[in-house]
């Protein structure tokens, strides 16, 4: 994703007349001040249509910071329509506040209020195992699920300091290394493994 401010870069313009030279490339302003809040009113208008029917749904969300360490609360939606898993990411916000608990739980709430989402149709959400985040939750009520990726993800970074774990990973490398260097023995093994 680029800033607006790209229609106002010379190889831009370049490659915008290159491709049509009668294209006029509106500034930036336009882009900031009416394209993409209109963009937005329409996308934002159609994913809300589409939780008309919806009698249950679960939700995600994960706190994150950006690569310059902006904190942002990210909320996906996701539901069953005509038998078909669908998820729409509803927000990425930016979140400056301190992540206790209390404010985040009010962050969530605002959350599914703005998009006219009850509470009370929220199946379950699904967290990471953070204090704060689990506190949240809490606070709401709602009922929580563990991220799977999170913990398979802790699970494998504990293997990995485990002794017995290290060792077959040091043994494993030296065989892959031994093969990776030695034609006569990946000839060898070919051998062996047809045989």
């Amino acid at each position: 994703m680029a800033p607006v401010s790209v229609v106002e870069k010379p190889g831009f313009q370049k490659l915008v007349k290159t491709l049509d030279p009668k294209y006029n490339l509106p500034g930036r302003k336009y882009f900031a001040e009416k394209a993409l809040p209109a963009l937005y009113v329409e996308v934002r208008e159609k994913v809300t249509n589409q939780f008309t029917n919806v009698t249950h749904f679960s939700t995600t969300t994960d706190l994150w910071s950006s690569r310059t360490c902006e904190p942002y609360l990210s909320l996906t939606v996701h539901y069953v329509d005509n038998w078909e898993l669908k998820s729409a990411c509803l927000q990425t916000s930016f979140f400056p506040e301190d992540h206790t608990g209390e404010i985040i739980a009010q962050g969530l709430q605002e959350a599914l209020l703005s998009w006219n989402l009850p509470e009370a149709r929220q199946v379950c959400i699904t967290t990471d195992n953070g204090s704060n985040i689990v506190k949240a939750v809490s606070l709401n009520k709602w009922k929580r699920l563990q991220c799977f990726g999170h913990r398979l993800h802790l699970a494998i970074e504990r293997s990995m300091k485990d002794s017995r774990i290290d060792h077959a990973v040091g043994v494993c490398k030296k065989v892959v290394s031994s093969f990776s260097f030695s034609w006569k023995k990946r000839r060898d093994l070919g051998t062996a493994h047809t045989s």
